[in-house]
């Protein structure tokens, strides 16, 4: 929260923005944007109000709006401290948002070049290095600098981790693993990821001499059984559950598409490519864990991203409503967008466009009943 008895706002200005931190601090985002669309028609050049609107519209989906109102925020800046903040929510609409991870660091470049010691900016850049452009020994590198400068930081020491492991270094993976674990006893994640990384480690001294034993732990193939992408890590935004090659949702090819177009069918579009399912029973789990009914390919999707459940017409067939969240009401991060509005729950038509984060879409289609055939 920013500090508002160091801005240029009085009166009624002030009041405004005031009630739009209150109202995003309450989530109630909507109606903050209101409050800082009412002080921009007062103070239009005022960089901090377009930096919070900023965020209220990250955290309803529109990131790149956000981006927009960041670039209008820079250009009214003239505060380093200020010009520091905006650059960092930049690179992170960039990356956790839009998926643009070049352009993500070159705003952490940005932010650096005014303020070279913050950690959190250091730990967004060996994120983007980490999971968006792999390049795993830059990024140690950045999660060092990190500890150089909050060596209990236990977000770095796990995503350390996971880079070591990216690299095949698989002891000094699991050291790591154990630092964040002494930080935080708690951290399922770093817990997770260290069994994994000791998993790996006895495999590799016994390596199996067929392959379909040993991809079917999760690894990618026979060039690089050091450094595979089967393994459990997040980022300090998300859970992330070890790919165990439990997908049990099997492809569906364009004959069989036809044959089944009387049933619901999910087109599913994530990092490993795309794939149909044929929808059939009373609630399917979608998410990164590995024991999701429908799993997900993606650093973004969350493990319980959302859940889909079977609804009942009368007359006959069924259709699905999709929750965002798992039925516990724990919600998502980056929450569920059916053709580019945030919903919490949404009952799904033919051809809605769902998409979980940057590099997952789905899109449902009804059956042949169900669709609209008229002209």
């Amino acid at each position: 929260m920013l500090d508002t008895g160091r801005l240029a706002l009085t009166g009624i200005a002030l009041s405004l923005f005031q009630q739009g931190l209150s109202l995003s601090a309450a989530r109630e985002y909507r109606e903050a944007l209101k409050s800082f669309d009412l002080v921009l028609q007062i103070r239009p050049d005022c960089s901090e109000v377009w930096h919070e609107r900023g965020l209220a519209l990250e955290n309803l989906g529109d990131y790149r709006e956000a981006v927009v109102c960041y670039d209008r925020a820079l250009q009214s800046s003239g505060s380093k401290k200020i010009a520091h903040e905006i650059w960092h929510s930049r690179g992170n609409a960039l990356q956790y948002g839009l998926g643009n991870y070049e352009a993500a660091l070159q705003s952490y470049d940005q932010a650096l070049k005014l303020k070279p010691n913050h950690y959190l900016v250091w730990q967004n850049r060996g994120n983007a290095l980490l999971y968006g452009l792999n390049h795993f020994q830059e990024a140690v590198a950045n999660y060092d600098r990190v500890l150089n400068l909050v060596p209990d930081y236990y977000l770095a020491w796990r995503n350390r981790g996971n880079a070591l492991l990216e690299l095949g270094h698989h002891q000094a993976a699991i050291a790591s693993y154990d630092q964040a674990l002494s930080l935080e006893p708690n951290d399922q994640v770093s817990a997770y990821a260290r069994s994994n990384a000791i998993s790996q480690l006895g495999l590799l001294e016994k390596q199996p001499t067929t392959d379909p034993a040993w991809y079917g732990r999760g690894y990618n193939g026979p060039e690089d059984p050091d450094a595979q992408n089967g393994t459990c890590y997040a980022p300090d935004l998300q859970e992330w559950g070890e790919t165990d090659g439990k997908d049990t949702l099997t492809p569906i090819g364009p004959i069989e598409l036809e044959l089944l177009s009387h049933t619901p069918i999910l087109l599913i579009q994530d990092t490993k490519g795309q794939r149909e399912v044929s929808l059939k029973q009373s609630l399917y789990s979608i998410g990164r864990d590995n024991r999701s009914d429908i799993y997900l390919h993606s650093h973004y999707a969350s493990r319980h991203h959302a859940t889909l459940i079977q609804l009942l017409q009368t007359g006959g067939g069924y259709t699905y409503r999709i929750v965002d969240g798992d039925l516990r009401g724990k919600r998502s991060t980056n929450g569920v967008l059916v053709n580019g509005v945030k919903q919490g729950i949404w009952d799904l038509q033919h051809q809605d466009e769902i998409v979980l984060g940057p590099d997952v879409k789905l899109i449902y289609l009804a059956p042949v009943d169900d669709k609209d055939t008229t002209n």
